[in-house]
């Protein structure tokens, strides 16, 4: 009898708030297409999704980050993950829909997604610039398929070795690709927190697809920025493999982000792949095949014409939503925000008047989603997108609705708490305007003890407001403080780990070991000084900026040894 191919997957997920950030804005989707099961980071932990045999329809994993400001980020990474999850889902119930290829109706789902929080940020002054990144991998047998908006990642571990399969789509991304900057370089570029695309900045958003074929053991990482902008993806490789399982390598890669800062919220999600429908590895280049949009895939999704039926999920029946869901179409009603169903009463705007996307308030490294031509006046941008050096046109309001406006705080109609409090006050007493008279007889006229007393009340709120904003003060002091050594610490430690795998990749001899030794002392000094109480800040500050000194004369050093054994820093670099 012919065996049938199994394919099994392990996995875990973990999302923490971070070091400073108040709230988590981050979520994250483990689903099973074949039963419904779903894993989101707002769901208690299911133990049929931990380890599972793959269906007939497959799998998909995915990773969101929020932004917006206050609650918007929040709401805007959950309604991404539910709404693909719920999407990905009647599109493959409907006879019409299913007969597309996984890929574009993933590529439908998120474009749902984008509508949905779109309008969201459109009609709800409370969201008013919510948006998200996302990042998915759709897994149909042995094929990988991967979604991406944004700048989380999607790495590939096989046979220990890490590849990063999305492309962030950031503006010093695309210095990088054109040439301008360097990877080393990005960490530290003024545009550095610019993303290019996200879900509910604009109407239309271009997902990236591409695809790879699985192979035995292998491992996926996707991750938001709160983890791979603190740890390096070779890091991450080793912590993976060395960890004794999934949950323990989550937790260990999120405790590691933390130590070096943690001032973003971090997101994981890790599966493993086995079982005799998997083909073992080979020595093949793995580079992701680039997978444009179907002539067959349709513009927008008209749930009317999905079928009356229930999705399960878990054993709970989902209903299906049947209203349109495209550009011209009211909001779709959802339990995805609070305010779902009070947002359907509003009056849209007419597209002349509608704000652009604020998201200047994100909570995380990325300040605004822009396109590159809002950076017109950098001579940089310029050469990278093919730009003329001449001076930019401005571009027409009504045409481009790219660059955020300033925040536009709504004013509630509701009267606050205070308000409430001095209203009722005056009302249960009758106030009258005294009558003129001399400041002296009005001064005089007031009891002396009551006097003494309200002015004691004033000196003394006086010196307690002082005293609380002076301590206030201190803290946010020691606070930045904290952060600025810990994000130098963290700019040391990755040149650090890029001059040791320089180093790794020269022939043996006593200078290359005398480097090395050298790595080793910077290493253990870094570590001591990550310790150091934010008393001693300015020491430890000048310390760092001693190391840095001694790795300038590292690297120096290997690159005259680079050139004697023939070896360029930069093969060394891609490698």
């Amino acid at each position: 009898m012919t065996e049938i191919p199994v394919i099994n997957l392990a996995l875990y997920a973990q999302t923490d708030v971070g070091m400073v950030r108040s709230g988590n804005e981050d979520n994250f989707l483990i689903l099973d297409l074949s039963t419904g099961g779903s894993w989101t980071a707002s769901d208690k932990e299911p133990a049929d999704l931990l380890t599972y045999t793959q269906g007939y329809y497959g799998s998909l994993l995915a990773v969101s980050d929020g932004m917006g400001g206050a609650l918007a980020g929040e709401v805007a990474s959950r309604m991404a993950v539910e709404t693909v999850r719920d999407r990905m889902l009647q599109l493959q119930a409907h006879e019409v829909y299913r007969r597309l290829p996984l890929p574009e109706r993933l590529r439908l789902a998120i474009e749902q997604a984008n509508l949905l929080i779109n309008r969201e940020g459109r009609t709800n002054p409370e969201h008013k610039g919510l948006g998200a990144t996302f990042t998915a991998v759709a897994i149909q047998g042995d094929e990988l398929y991967f979604a991406q908006v944004g700048d989380s990642r999607a790495y590939l571990i096989r046979q220990g070795r890490i590849i990063r399969v999305t492309k962030d789509q950031s503006l010093v991304q695309q210095l990088i690709d054109a040439g301008q900057i360097t990877e080393e370089e990005a960490e530290t570029h003024s545009y550095r927190n610019v993303i290019l695309q996200a879900l509910g900045a604009h109407e239309q958003v271009n997902v990236e697809v591409s695809g790879l074929s699985l192979r035995q053991l292998d491992t996926l990482l996707l991750c938001s920025d709160g983890l791979s902008g603190k740890i390096h993806e070779d890091e991450i490789a080793r912590i993976v493999a060395a960890a004794p399982d999934l949950k323990s390598a989550c937790e260990e890669l999120v405790g590691l982000a933390n130590e070096r800062g943690g001032e973003d919220n971090i997101t994981v999600v890790i599966a493993q792949f086995s079982g005799s429908g998997i083909a073992p590895p080979e020595r093949e280049v793995v580079e992701p095949r680039i997978i444009p949009r179907s002539p067959s895939t349709p513009e927008a999704v008209d749930l009317k014409l999905l079928d009356r039926r229930e999705v399960v999920a878990s054993g709970s029946p989902r209903p299906l939503s049947h209203e349109a869901v495209t550009s011209e179409s009211p909001p779709l009603a959802s339990s995805t925000t609070p305010s779902a169903a009070a947002s359907e009463t509003q009056r849209q705007a007419p597209p002349e008047t509608r704000p652009s996307s604020e998201l200047a308030g994100r909570r995380g490294p990325i300040t605004a989603v822009f396109a590159p031509e809002d950076y017109a006046e950098d001579e940089q941008i310029k050469a990278a997108t093919g730009q003329q050096a001449t001076a930019a046109k401005a571009p027409d309001p009504a045409a481009r609705q790219t660059k955020p406006l300033p925040a536009i705080r709504a004013v509630s109609q509701e009267r606050s708490s205070s308000q409430k409090a001095a209203a009722s006050l005056a009302e249960g007493y009758n106030f009258r305007r005294p009558a003129p008279r001399p400041f002296l007889r009005a001064a005089f006229g007031l009891p002396l003890l009551g006097g003494l007393l309200l002015l004691g009340l004033v000196v003394g709120s006086f010196f307690y407001y002082r005293h609380m904003r002076t301590q206030a003060e201190i803290q946010r002091q020691q606070k930045e403080r904290q952060q600025t050594l810990a994000l130098r610490i963290s700019e040391l430690r990755n040149r650090l780990a890029l001059l040791n795998r320089r180093a790794s990749q020269l022939p043996a001899q006593q200078q290359v070991e005398t480097l090395r030794q050298r790595l080793e002392e910077v290493a253990r000094r870094l570590e001591a000084i990550s310790t150091f109480p934010v008393e001693k800040f300015s020491e430890a500050m000048q310390a760092c900026q001693e190391i840095e000194e001694v790795l300038e004369q590292i690297d120096s050093s290997l690159k005259k040894l680079e050139e004697i054994t023939g070896l360029l820093p930069s093969r060394l670099t891609q490698q």
